[in-house]
């Protein structure tokens, strides 16, 4: 089993339909998760180190126990993938978990940490979210795109749609978030616009 965090430690070289194809793995897991379950689990914890991948690079989110038997638990850390409301309030939601899906999706577009020094350097920045949003009000987009990742047009297009959903993911307002069961048909069928 690998660990997607090898992924932003570069320690695996991953093209882009295998990310995206972590990446659908996991918002399925979460929908799952959020809407299959009863009752209703909340992961509370997701980051790279806690989806593991097998040898077909197929995530399998790990360690939300705690969070299905306490869901009030305050496990919150500041590694950059927890929700601001999160450290507001205590109260992790499912508008939380996509938060966090949010940085991960944006960390296998990137291949950057979130917790990165970089982001308080840049202008706009302070976060993964926030230059993301910076370089696509100013039309830069491409710019974050993991410099392994260029190369075929049809891809980068791809590509620069799913940071769009990261930076819908990494919204400050949890409403304005999608759910599990918006996001699941959004990346899936992102090859097909």
């Amino acid at each position: 089993m690998y660990r997607v965090n090898r992924v932003r430690l570069n320690e695996l070289q991953l093209n882009w339909e295998v990310r995206h194809r972590i990446a659908v793995g996991v918002i399925k897991g979460l929908d799952y998760l959020h809407s299959s379950c009863n009752p209703r689990i909340l992961h509370c914890n997701l980051k790279p180190s806690n989806v593991m991948l097998d040898a077909e690079f197929e995530p399998r989110l790990a360690d939300s126990g705690l969070a299905h038997l306490m869901p009030n638990l305050t496990r919150l850390d500041s590694s950059g993938y927890t929700a601001p409301e999160c450290f507001q309030n205590s109260r992790c939601t499912e508008k939380s978990d996509i938060f966090s899906f949010g940085v991960i999706l944006g960390v296998l577009l990137t291949g950057r940490d979130p917790s990165d020094p970089f982001f308080g350097e840049v202008s706009g920045g302070g976060s993964l979210g926030r230059w993301l949003r910076h370089l696509q009000q100013a039309g830069e987009t491409r710019e974050a795109l993991d410099k392994s990742l260029l190369g075929e047009e049809i891809e980068e297009d791809e590509m620069l749609m799913a940071v769009r959903i990261v930076v819908v993911c990494l919204s400050d307002c949890p409403t304005d978030r999608p759910s599990s069961d918006e996001l699941v048909p959004m990346l899936t069928q992102l090859h097909s616009f």
